[in-house]
């Protein structure tokens, strides 16, 4: 109850800092803000105690294009059409806990259409949540954060998105979002 609660808070806090913030200069012209949320998941060897409604609320901050890293100004490449991105997400972890993903990554786009495109995404970042009994369910969780790559395929349709995101070995899941811009 009192994780909904928490969550219901951060999405609440989440729209109304992104209503403004243009006119108080934290976005750039073409910076996006997508909100998601998971949908369906699925876990590939099921366990009676895991979870399959993660609940989850994730931010993630596009920059414009503008923004480029690991870019040689001298050479063209794949890497000048990566968009930059960072993040952070709050849900129930395959075991119920409250978990919280913080992360960097790049997307690639493929254009389908004028208003539609498919992506690739890659994220890494620091996962806490894993405690107790389950703290040795995630690798490098010694400390009780862990390390995570997450990799991503998505569709984008004007300002909606769904996208799926395998995690690790352990299954797979399904994201709605929309950007604000």
């Amino acid at each position: 109850m009192k994780s909904d609660i928490s969550m219901k808070k951060l999405l609440l806090c989440s729209l109304l800092v992104v209503s403004p913030a243009h006119a108080k200069g934290i976005f750039t012209e073409g910076d996006e803000l997508l909100l998601q949320t998971s949908v369906w998941t699925k876990h590939y060897n099921p366990e009676p105690d895991h979870n399959n409604h993660q609940k989850m609320i994730n931010l993630e901050y596009y920059f414009n294009d503008e923004v480029k890293f690991f870019v040689n100004p001298e050479q063209t490449s794949w890497r000048d059409d990566v968009r930059w991105l960072v993040g952070g997400a709050t849900f129930k972890n395959s075991y119920d806990q409250q978990s919280t993903y913080v992360y960097g990554g790049g997307r690639y786009d493929y254009a389908l259409g004028e208003n539609t495109k498919a992506y690739a995404k890659l994220t890494a970042g620091l996962l806490y949540g894993y405690r107790g009994e389950y703290k040795d369910k995630i690798p490098f969780n010694s400390l009780g954060v862990a390390p995570v790559i997450l990799p991503a395929v998505g569709v984008q349709h004007r300002r909606v998105n769904l996208e799926l995101v395998p995690f690790a070995a352990a299954g797979v899941m399904i994201n709605a979002g929309f950007y604000f811009r």
